[in-house]
């Protein structure tokens, strides 16, 4: 049974798509026209996404290492960082891609594949479907999306394959043309036949690691191509030398949207790896937070030595706030951690209008549907079982607030993806937060979260402080001396 990479259906529904015109033009078999049917005429009930597109799917999930459909993916913080570059578009397959900050549509031939019109090392996944068969020079046109890829990046594609003959140009042969039957467009005309021997184009435009996806064969093949991660020397610097410690620097990271060549050596570093890890068992992922966890545990750290108790709007699963507290062995701080989230995603009686036009409600259903968001409290409750003085605090913010019996605050991260209960939370938890006091706000400064900045921004402005707006995506404020 054929699962549908991109929504997890497994109905699908087909029609015929060859015509005769078609195959007498590609000299297609009975058996090859059937398996061409099958390959764009299958179609997911759910998301119409075609067998090809399955396989495109899959290739990307591979590329990208999730489990998770591409629907649910799309909604997870780290595909927020990708930056992907869709030629032509593979229509269900980039619906749920199109959602995501990084994303640039480039349509051929506007957007020319033989000189693409994006610098080097822009695009952390190019990906195009059917697409290459339309390229005069099909070499020249893989070289362009190696060279828009970022080291480490992945080209996922599709072209319609004839398993049982080698591919071949259909120079000096009558026109051929795909999309619908008689539609004599030059961007339908078909330059390249391809059979057994496409994957051989990818060597020969300088790629040295492919992989082929299939899904019920012969029915639907896709490509993905890798470009190695290479290392970038640092500029040279005298002090360099006096320090072998800082060989390291110059090495490249590029994850949740922050691409940096300078000093990370925190990640290696026993205490950070082992804080790390209790954050992604919490939430049984990875969602590649090194720096905005980094950013955390430097903040609770500090507050640790303030007097005061900890408190978390928005724990959803706890990466974080498990993090720092086995970062700072909170049985040994004597302080007590508050954790609240309505576990059960956003109250939409406190969304603002604004969020309500970018579809903030949409988004909402989307990560309750793919488990993003937390519906299981006593999970989360055993998942903090191993710590005492951890209160979590069930319900809608503000009205929980109130629950919050801590005479001082030492430490408040935010992090409710929706500006008016943020706002709320900190006018209430303001007064009792100690001098020195530190604030961090998880989405301040991330694109596609303006609502939430414009708000803290208006309560700043209010009690006369400035937010540190960071490179991470978070904002972070200090609570001046009284």
């Amino acid at each position: 049974m054929t699962n549908c990479s991109n929504c997890g259906c497994t109905e699908f529904v087909s029609h015929a798509i060859v015509w005769p015109e078609l195959r007498d033009a590609w000299q297609l078999s009975k058996a090859e026209a059937a398996y061409i049917d099958d390959q764009q005429g299958r179609i997911c009930r759910t998301c119409e996404a075609s067998l090809r597109g399955v396989a495109l799917g899959n290739a990307i999930r591979r590329a990208v290492g999730t489990d998770h459909t591409l629907r649910e993916f799309a909604l997870e913080p780290r595909a927020k960082a990708l930056r992907i570059l869709d030629i032509n578009g593979a229509h269900a397959i980039s619906s749920s891609l199109a959602t995501l900050p990084g994303y640039v549509r480039g349509d051929h031939p506007s957007v020319d594949l033989h000189a693409l019109p994006y610098a080097d090392d822009t695009f952390d996944l190019v990906i195009h479907s059917d697409t290459l068969e339309h390229i005069e020079r099909p070499i020249r046109g893989l070289e362009e999306c190696r060279r828009v890829l970022t080291a480490g990046g992945h080209l996922c594609f599709t072209v319609p394959v004839i398993v049982g003959r080698l591919s071949r140009s259909r120079a000096g042969l009558p026109p051929s043309y795909h999309g619908r039957p008689g539609d004599g467009a030059h961007d339908y005309l078909v330059h390249t036949e391809f059979g057994a021997d496409a994957w051989t184009y990818l060597f020969q435009a300088g790629f040295t690691d492919i992989a082929m996806t299939q899904v019920e064969y012969p029915a639907a093949t896709a490509f993905t191509a890798h470009k190695p991660t290479t290392s970038h020397a640092a500029s040279p610097n005298p002090a360099d030398s006096i320090d072998a410690g800082r060989d390291a620097v110059g090495a490249v990271y590029d994850q949740d949207g922050l691409r940096s060549v300078h000093n990370h050596e925190f990640m290696d570093d026993p205490e950070f790896r082992k804080a790390y890890a209790r954050g992604i068992a919490a939430v049984g992922a990875d969602y590649r937070w090194h720096w905005r966890v980094h950013v955390g545990l430097w903040a609770a750290a500090c507050a640790a030595k303030l007097a005061g108790d900890f408190v978390e709007c928005g724990v959803n699963r706890g990466f974080l706030s498990s993090a720092i507290m086995d970062f700072l062995d909170w049985d040994r701080t004597g302080k007590t951690f508050y954790l609240l989230d309505t576990f059960s995603g956003l109250d939409d009686r406190h969304v603002s209008a604004a969020e309500r036009n970018d579809g903030i409600l949409d988004r909402n259903a989307q990560a309750l549907a793919s488990g993003f968001y937390t519906t299981d409290v006593e999970a989360v409750r055993r998942n903090f079982a191993q710590w005492r003085n951890v209160r979590i605090i069930p319900g809608t913010i503000p009205a929980t607030l109130s629950t919050i019996d801590a005479r001082s605050i030492a430490f408040l991260h935010l992090d409710l993806n929706c500006s008016p209960p943020e706002v709320a939370a900190i006018e209430a938890l303001w007064d009792r937060i100690s001098p020195g006091g530190l604030i961090l706000l998880d989405d301040y400064a991330y694109d596609g979260y303006r609502s939430q900045k414009l708000g803290m921004d208006g309560f700043a402005a209010a009690k006369n402080v400035v937010i540190v707006s960071l490179p991470t995506g978070q904002g972070l404020i200090v609570k001046p001396p009284r």
